[in-house]
């Protein structure tokens, strides 16, 4: 009984280490958002919006060949999930807000962005969240075509 115990506190406090050293990594890098194009998007479904990120390590330089994973909270879509940094360590996202109506009307959205490539063993990792502003898109002037002229009468 002794023995297992023994091991059990051996395993234990090596996965302990491993995770100390994750988390350590994880600070050593930043994620910084550096524009968003338009600051303000109309949730229309269809206008983009750009995001450029950068990311560096703790001394501040860019760290290129990391893979970013974004995730959007509150609706839309991105083009990409994943994408790696250049040689700068930025990364470009292009965002597609949802289109609004009147029972899901505009409203922010969050954009939740991960450096994957800074963990070794566990899932630590450096991340940043970002808010999208959304506004309502203008109404376009309402058609005066009917079902009739779907079937030409």
């Amino acid at each position: 009984m002794k023995r297992k115990l023994t091991i059990s506190a051996i395993v234990l406090a090596i996965v302990a280490l491993l995770a100390g050293y994750d988390a350590y990594r994880a600070t050593q890098y930043r994620i910084a958002l550096l524009s968003m194009d338009p600051q303000r998007a109309p949730a229309d479904g269809q206008s983009p919006v750009a995001l450029r990120f950068k990311v560096t390590d703790a001394s501040g330089q860019p760290a290129k060949g990391h893979s970013l994973y974004a995730l959007p909270k509150g609706g839309g879509i991105l083009s990409a999930s994943r994408v790696v940094t250049d040689e700068a360590g930025e990364a470009l996202y292009t965002y597609y807000p949802y289109k609004a109506s009147d029972l899901q009307p505009a409203k922010d959205v969050q954009i939740k962005v991960i450096d994957e490539s800074n963990s070794v063993f566990n899932e630590i990792n450096a991340k940043t969240t970002v808010t999208v502003p959304l506004v309502q898109p203008e109404r376009s002037a309402k058609s005066n075509h009917n079902l009739d002229d779907i079937f030409g009468e």
